[in-house]
């Protein structure tokens, strides 16, 4: 039983190795991607009100002064709105 794993792992990445080769950096898309890059979704931002850095694309957007910002939380933006409004 141990073998059918490691035989069916072996292959499993072989086919992910041969897979990447042949793509190249190509994304999932089909566009060209820059290989090794973070995307701006996964920037790391810090929220203004608490202060904690989260992932932008996690992020809850609120207007502030006509600017677009992004917070950690609901919480955080309402608390953020209010002492700001």
């Amino acid at each position: 039983m141990v073998k059918i794993l490691i035989i069916l792992a072996v292959i499993y990445f072989g086919y992910r190795h041969l897979k990447n080769k042949m793509l190249g950096d190509m994304g999932m898309d089909g566009s060209q991607g820059n290989a090794g890059q973070a995307s701006t979704d996964d920037v790391m931002v810090q929220d203004p009100e608490c202060g904690v850095y989260f992932p932008l694309r996690e992020g809850v957007p609120g207007l502030v002064n006509g600017k677009n910002v992004n917070f950690c939380s609901t919480k955080c933006r309402d608390a953020y709105m209010k002492k700001n409004s």
